[in-house]
């Protein structure tokens, strides 16, 4: 059984995670279609995990089909939630403001980030206990909150939860789209630093042989080989609106280029690193006999906190994206690159 509840628990905490991203990526073309099949869907699960609060859509209650403060209901709790993706201070005073004008003015209004709630700083906090006698943070929630709650779950209700209304959906997220869905939030607020690609050997390489080149410890290449099974999967993206080139400037030109500074900086003068390529720094590198699988460890951990989502464990995405530019010879060194 409780092999059960951890699979049952990482498969909702993956979909949920997931979600966040796609809901992102949906947002960025303005499409807000997932934002409206959300609200139903969390008010499924808000029912499910807490019982006792029977929420139902407002929007149908209203005449014109949208409640402007309002999402979901609890009638007998007198609680209001609205579903939101929007973050701003203005938007949850307004939310506030306009509860006052409804039917549910005496509600107790809880806010859903269906991506990341507020984090209000010390004067903004104020303004609300200020103005509505209440602490903020009380009525903001997220994905982690709610994961929380699933969490304390008994076990037969949480894997009945996800056989419910998680795995179906997780049908639908594939590798395929997982790898996509998280490489464009990788690269959303990121401007694409223009670099000359043309050289690049996309074949394959001896990757034992590199890896012995490069002294990369076993549990390093033991990662690295079990990551290597998506390299096709990555070879698709190449032509999808320059996806993995775009990858490339952040992972290598940006993420990866600063550990090797920081590193070499310890080593040679700045005056030395002026106008380096990642790939002649990468040089200077084994040079001066710096330790790539500290290097390596150090852009894992950097590309982990990029993507700001600690559920991936099943997939390792980190370890994909490091494996697929190894092999590639844009991490680590071999002459036959």
């Amino acid at each position: 059984m409780i092999a059960e509840r951890k699979i049952a628990f990482d498969n909702i905490s993956r979909v949920l995670a997931i979600t966040r991203y796609d809901i992102e990526q949906h947002q960025l073309v303005n499409d807000q279609s997932l934002n409206i099949h959300g609200e139903n869907w969390f008010r499924d699960i808000f029912n499910f995990v807490y019982e006792k609060n029977f929420f139902i859509n407002a929007n149908l209650e209203t005449k014109t089909g949208n409640s402007s403060a309002i999402d979901l209901i609890d009638k007998e709790n007198k609680l209001a939630y609205q579903i939101t993706t929007t973050r701003s201070k203005e938007k949850v005073d307004e939310s506030f403001k306009k509860l006052t004008k409804t039917t549910y003015k005496k509600y107790t209004l809880k806010i859903f980030f269906l991506l990341e709630k507020s984090k209000f700083q010390k004067p903004t906090k104020q303004y609300f206990k200020d103005t509505y006698g209440i602490n903020i943070e009380e009525h903001l929630f997220d994905y982690t909150d709610l994961l929380k709650d699933i969490e304390a779950l008994e076990t037969t209700k949480l894997i009945e939860l996800n056989q419910k209304l998680f795995l179906k959906t997780s049908e639908k997220y594939t590798d395929n789209i997982v790898l996509n869905l998280i490489f464009k939030h990788l690269l959303k607020e990121k401007i694409t630093v223009v670099v000359d690609y043309t050289d690049d050997d996309f074949g394959t390489v001896d990757t034992n042989s590199k890896l012995s080149i490069n002294k990369i410890n076993e549990k390093i290449s033991a990662k690295i080989k079990e990551s290597l099974d998506y390299r096709v999967v990555l070879d698709n993206f190449y032509n999808e609106d320059n996806l993995i080139t775009d990858l490339k400037a952040h992972i290598i030109d940006d993420i990866y280029k600063n550990i090797l500074l920081d590193k070499l900086k310890l080593k040679v003068s700045d005056k030395e690193l002026i106008d380096r390529k990642t790939s002649e720094l990468q040089d200077m590198a084994t040079l001066h006999k710096i330790d790539f699988n500290k290097l390596i460890n150090q852009l894992h951990k950097e590309i982990e906190n990029s993507i700001e989502i600690d559920d991936w464990n099943s997939m390792g995405i980190a370890w994909i994206i490091i494996a697929y530019f190894f092999e590639l010879c844009d991490v680590g060194v071999d002459e036959t690159c």
